[in-house]
């Protein structure tokens, strides 16, 4: 079995270790345009040192997919770690965490080809809304609810979409509910429990489209 490599452009050395003590790789490779100066953890490390090179970036990406069999990636979201993602999910590496204000988030990489051409309509409507849940789905697509429902619980497991219930809105709370003046729900109409777009929902959504058109 293959040591378990974490890949990562995360480089101080607070968040380093941090990192390591959720993780707990074998090894792990931090890319970075400085120099990583600690060598102080009990691990295997390299740095390779990349600036804005993104033809280089890509070939070092490759060959460390090509030499592991175990590879896990942490990004923090700046442009290298944006251009990381894009190589995360071309390969679908999994696991794959984004890294923000020194909390970690899994983001999961998905393939195209594991979302229906309904489900792309929807995210498209959750993303431009914010927010979704099965009437409105049948209203703007004519799908059943109860198929719109399965679809909603699919890529609420992903990760994607986040289920919200109608609960802690009280009646004639309207203003305060998410599809208050949208087309999306008429004033008066009963409210619904929804499913929220997750901010790292907007990201991959954004990915799987990029991914689709290329």
């Amino acid at each position: 079995m293959g040591q378990k490599t974490l890949l990562t452009n995360v480089k101080s050395k607070e968040n380093i270790k941090k990192v390591l003590q959720e993780v707990k790789p074998d090894k792990i490779v931090i890319i970075s345009s400085k120099k990583v100066k600690y060598t102080d953890f009990d691990i295997e490390m390299k740095n390779i040192r990349i600036k804005d090179n993104l033809v280089r970036m890509t070939h070092d990406f490759n060959k460390i997919l090509d030499d592991n069999n175990d590879i896990l990636l942490i990004v923090k979201p700046d442009k290298t770690g944006m251009y990381l993602l894009w190589l995360a999910q071309i390969n679908l590496v999994n696991p794959t965490y984004i890294m923000t204000n020194g909390e970690l988030e899994q983001i999961p990489m998905i393939d195209p080809g594991e979302l229906a051409d309904e489900e792309g309509d929807i995210l498209k409507l959750a993303d431009c809304h914010g927010f979704i849940d099965p009437k409105s789905i049948n209203k703007e697509f004519g799908i059943k609810e109860k198929k719109a429902k399965e679809h909603l619980d699919k890529l609420s497991k992903m990760g994607i979409l986040k289920f919200i219930e109608k609960k802690e809105f009280e009646i004639g709370d309207m203003k305060k509910h998410p599809y208050f003046d949208t087309d999306l729900l008429e004033k008066g109409k009963e409210m619904e429990d929804f499913y929220a777009m997750t901010p790292l929902g907007g990201l991959m959504l954004y990915m799987v489209l990029t991914g689709e058109a290329s």
